[in-house]
């Protein structure tokens, strides 16, 4: 099993799930955590174990920016599980400029 590698919905959700929430607007949690958490299962649920297409892992990787933005999680981390996804699923090709994160405001 060490060859295993999650579909790419999942590791999405997993770094959800696995980052701590330092906003507790619940108005803006709904907004920027729940709603881009449902879309990203929904599509998930679409695709099942096959490989999503571009414009799906674009759409995910974006919501997953959103989240944490509307979570504010430090910079770092960010970056840490961003790079984590992609190199996981090799998806250097699809995004070769993503990192580092461009940071339009100062981490929180």
């Amino acid at each position: 099993m060490a060859d295993y590698v999650p579909p790419y919905f999942g590791s999405i959700l997993k770094q959800i799930a696995c980052t701590p929430n330092k906003n507790f607007d619940n108005d803006a949690y709904e907004k920027g955590v729940i709603q881009p958490a449902r879309r990203i299962r929904q599509m998930y649920e679409e695709t099942g174990e096959a490989r999503p297409s571009d414009e799906q892992i674009k759409e995910a990787m974006d919501l997953l920016l959103v989240i944490f933005e509307t979570k504010m999680v430090d910079w770092d981390e960010r970056e840490d599980r961003v790079k984590e996804v992609i190199d996981l699923h090799n998806l250097h090709a699809l995004f070769p400029d993503i990192l580092p994160l461009k940071r339009s405001a100062p981490a929180r």
